[in-house]
């Protein structure tokens, strides 16, 4: 990260802010890696990651952080309400944090990286 401003997590923060969620309620890095997450979505070509943030559903691509809203999910709760337990990995248990896809047909739970369904934090 060269600049401050080109900051993703600068830019998630801010979006996170927009949608009324103070900055000492969460810490970035309890729910992903704010590099990683930097490194892949700048390098990889197209990629969405979706990820939640203290009960705040997001999808960031290299030219977007989406919000998730109630037509994004179909259990049909609004993303941003109270968050369950994170879901478990269901290879190996690890609590996941981020669905990241990398290519059309492969997605990876985070942190452990193993292959999932993409539906798998819906």
């Amino acid at each position: 990260m060269t600049d401050l401003e080109e900051s993703l997590a600068v830019e998630i923060v801010h979006t996170l802010e927009a949608h009324g969620l103070a900055c000492d309620e969460y810490r970035l890095a309890d729910a992903f890696d704010p590099d990683a997450l930097e490194r892949l979505v700048r390098s990889a070509d197209p990629v969405a990651v979706r990820l939640e943030v203290h009960g705040i559903g997001l999808i960031v691509t290299d030219e977007e952080i989406r919000v998730l809203e109630e037509t994004d999910t179909e259990s049909g709760e609004q993303a941003g309400g109270d968050s369950p337990e994170p879901m478990p990995c269901p290879r190996c248990g690890t609590a996941v944090t981020a669905v990241i896809q990398l290519v059309p047909t492969k997605h990876h739970a985070y942190p452990c990286g193993c292959v999932v369904q993409s539906d798998l934090l819906e």
